[in-house]
């Protein structure tokens, strides 16, 4: 048996440290006829490290995650929850602004995915337009005068989204929402106010090293695959190799991110996978740069690697390729095109 070098962390291996690396991570879907890398080129230890470290914290930790939850093309089982550190939705409008949101799975639903709202307790704030300050039970602050006589003139100047009946009323009495029992209240969930079918909620998220990462390995797993391991193992591409591998960033590497597909494919519905690179233009060559697209919804542009191919050689560029993994039939269809970036890099680092 031979040894092998590995294409992320460079290392020499005997050909049973090694296995199977799916192109597309396989909880972002399976397809028919699905990429993988699979002639000695990513090495157990990586795949494991990858899987363990990096997939697997942004598997229900992200923006991608929730779109994951509606539309990967095999339903998640019911019951998971949508974890709240790099993502949160919260209420936007009526009783439910402000009130923070679990999502969690649920084949029953047409989007797969049900809201259900943190414990809170909610003081009416403005009568009018029917909006409260919501409040953990800990965070409780003390009653008013002003907060008081709102409560007084309200339908409804109390709602609870969970917390068990017998501990707000001791919270309530010591914060003086309840003061010398002169005023009492009568329980009342959200739904018990709110009777409309729809709601908006606002999403906030953030994308750190990981979720990035996760992009740029897909890209450049897609690159090995069309392109074989030798041309992945050129020293060029050791900057995004490092940050894939380590999480160790290069100046000379940028990222960028945008809502929707980039323009120059066609996706074959609204809710596909884009994997693929195309040209970009820095510093008097033409470098290649990755892009992936998570059901059709939030773009990654990002550095890859130079080429050492001059500007002036823009009619002898190679095609490039953007692979469309179709989330509701699970085939996939290539573009295979001159594809060139024509955004700006200085947006993100």
């Amino acid at each position: 048996m031979k040894n092998h070098k590995c294409i992320y962390c460079l290392q020499m291996k005997h050909e049973k440290d090694f296995n199977k690396e799916h192109v597309v991570p396989q909880m972002m879907g399976k397809y028919e006829n699905g990429y993988v890398l699979s002639d000695f080129q990513v090495c157990q230890e990586c795949n494991s490290y990858f899987s363990i470290n990096v997939e697997n914290i942004i598997a229900l930790d992200s923006y991608e995650a929730f779109l994951r939850m509606q539309f990967r093309n095999t339903p998640m089982s019911d019951g998971r929850k949508l974890q709240g550190n790099r993502i949160r939705l919260i209420g936007d409008e009526n009783i439910f602004k402000g009130v923070p949101f679990i999502v969690i799975t649920d084949k029953d639903n047409p989007y797969r995915v049900r809201f259900e709202s943190e414990p809170m307790v909610g003081i009416v704030n403005d009568v009018e337009r029917q909006e409260y300050n919501y409040y953990t039970i800990d965070d409780l602050p003390e009653a008013t005068e002003e907060v008081i006589s709102k409560m007084k003139i309200a339908p409804s100047p109390i709602v609870n989204t969970g917390i068990s009946k017998d501990d707000l009323d001791r919270v309530l009495i010591e914060k003086g929402y309840l003061k010398n029992s002169c005023y009492s209240y009568t329980e009342m969930s959200v739904a018990d106010v709110f009777k409309e079918p729809d709601f908006t909620t606002k999403i906030s998220f953030k994308i750190d090293s990981i979720m990035r990462r996760v992009c740029a390995k897909t890209v450049f797993n897609y690159l090995c695959y069309l392109n074989g391991k030798e041309f992945v193992l050129d020293s060029n591409f050791d900057n995004i190799r490092k940050y894939i591998r380590y999480g160790t960033w290069s100046e000379q590497l940028w990222f960028r991110y945008s809502k929707g597909p980039v323009s120059s494919v066609v996706m074959p519905n609204d809710t596909s996978h884009v994997v693929g690179y195309m040209w970009f233009p820095e510093d008097g060559q033409w470098i290649l740069c990755g892009c992936l697209t998570w059901y059709g919804d939030l773009t990654y542009i990002f550095k890859l690697g130079e080429t050492q191919k001059s500007l002036e050689k823009y009619n002898f560029l190679d095609s490039t390729k953007m692979a469309c993994f179709n989330n509701v039939n699970r085939t996939i269809i290539v573009d295979d095109s001159v594809h060139v970036y024509g955004g700006r890099t200085s947006e993100i680092k």
